[in-house]
């Protein structure tokens, strides 16, 4: 399996951004393993209430929980599909051993959902943040992070904010992983664009509309190195 580099358009990214630390695979999950995940998990999380907000304001009407491998016992084929997913970013992003891995964890966000500019945390998770895309199409982009103590940036537009610095979208199919590392994981934000947000096609120059709809991830992650 290898990253598709026509889901990735860096044509407005910084000079220095290093094209292997954001990438994206195409139908990386069959779609009936995408399905037995994605009902597997909306099962577990039907009697939840969507969240209006979360406390740092980053994502909205959203649900969320967290995947304990021994949860899946008996599920099928979802404890191989997510450790032979972990072999595979081991093998391809991260050049430590012996890898600690945080407990994956879905997140369900609804049409109208929000998951605004932020980058994550670093004082429990480590070098890698990957994600399996299910149900629907979405971008990703990816923006220079001025850090925590630019207070302008919330007076500013996102597009302006994206104008000023470069970024770089990531076309996330159903199927699809994506997996951001270095600079990608490190020092720059990320972010769901809105539904019918435009992804410019590196095949014919083509603007593809996106329809972005429900759409459920699972999310890896390695653990902070001591």
């Amino acid at each position: 399996v290898s990253p598709d580099p026509l889901l990735v358009d860096a044509r407005n990214a910084p000079l220095d951004f290093d094209p292997r630390c954001a990438v994206v695979y195409r139908d990386y999950v069959t779609k009936s393993e995408a399905d037995e995940i994605a009902n597997n998990i909306l099962s577990r999380m039907k009697r939840r209430r969507y969240e209006k907000g979360h406390w740092d304001a980053v994502i909205k009407k959203y649900k969320e929980i967290e995947l304990h491998d021994e949860s899946f016992d008996g599920s099928g084929n979802i404890p191989e599909i997510l450790e032979r997913t972990r072999q595979h970013l081991a093998e391809h992003h991260l050049d430590y051993a012996p890898i600690a891995w945080l407990p994956c964890h879905a997140i369900d966000l609804k049409k109208d959902g929000e998951l605004n500019a932020h980058v994550d945390s670093v004082r429990f998770s480590g070098d890698l943040v990957a994600g399996l895309s299910l149900l629907s199409p979405s971008i990703m982009r990816l923006i220079p992070d001025n850090g925590e103590d630019d207070d302008t940036d919330s007076q500013k537009d996102p597009a302006e904010i994206s104008k000023e610095r470069g970024h770089v979208d990531l076309f996330l199919p159903p199927q699809s992983l994506y997996a951001l590392t270095g600079v990608g994981r490190y020092k720059y934000s990320h972010q769901l664009l809105p539904d019918n947000s435009i992804f410019q096609s590196l095949v014919n120059g083509k603007e593809i509309v996106v329809k972005r709809d429900h759409r459920l991830s699972v999310i890896f992650r390695d653990s902070k190195r001591e």
